[in-house]
């Protein structure tokens, strides 16, 4: 077992500053014995905090044979999921197997649950019953508190707080230091603006920004 522990392999699919926040986690984790980057804007043979870069997404199928197991989407995402979908269909079609990357630095209630494919970033707070989807990415600093929902590929951005009992609707996004009141809902494919507030039930597919009440 604890080899299978110290030969585990991952690669990280995009090298921008996301992948810098999801690599800094993972080299404190020390859960992995070797760990790659697929991106083809950034040159082969560059290093991001000591790991290499070795080519595009091409490289995806050679690396699984290679015995990297495990691959994580590190392409970030604002108002547009298109790319992390596509990533992630692609990454499950070839067999990889896909982890939650939580950095030490957070704190989970260990009655949460968490979907595959999700990052919890630094000084982040889940509280207790409340369920995160796949391939969501939870930002520094911000606070879900007890019996929240957030459905796939949700980014909620760094300090934005979502209050008890708030569900948000799948691919949204929360903007930097937005808050969401208790009981509230967001719909899918909805954006909140950094440092709004949200008094109220939010449809899908729209953008609100500053007091929604």
């Amino acid at each position: 077992m604890a080899n299978d522990v110290i030969m585990k392999k991952i690669v990280l699919i995009g090298g921008g500053g996301h992948c810098k926040s999801v690599l800094d986690a993972l080299l404190r984790t020390n859960d992995y014995s070797r760990i790659v980057i697929t991106d083809p804007d950034i040159k082969v043979g560059t290093k991001v905090f000591g790991c290499q870069v070795v080519g595009n997404d091409n490289e995806l199928e050679r690396l699984i044979l290679d015995g990297f197991k495990y691959a994580f989407i590190t392409v970030g995402s604002i108002t547009d999921t298109s790319l992390r979908k596509k990533l992630a269909d692609k990454i499950e079609k070839i067999g990889f197997k896909i982890p939650i990357i939580i950095d030490p630095a957070a704190t989970v209630s260990e009655y949460a649950k968490i979907g595959k494919g999700t990052f919890v970033g630094k000084n982040t707070v889940i509280n207790a019953d409340s369920e995160i989807g796949k391939n969501c990415i939870i930002n520094t600093g911000s606070i879900i508190e007890h019996e929240c929902y957030v459905s796939d590929f949700v980014h909620v951005s760094v300090g934005s707080i979502l209050c008890g009992n708030v569900h948000i609707g799948k691919e949204s996004f929360i903007g930097a230091g937005a808050t969401v009141i208790q009981g509230v809902k967001i719909g899918s494919n909805t954006i909140v603006g950094a440092n709004s507030t949200v008094l109220k039930d939010v449809g899908d597919n729209t953008t609100v920004y500053g007091i929604v009440k």
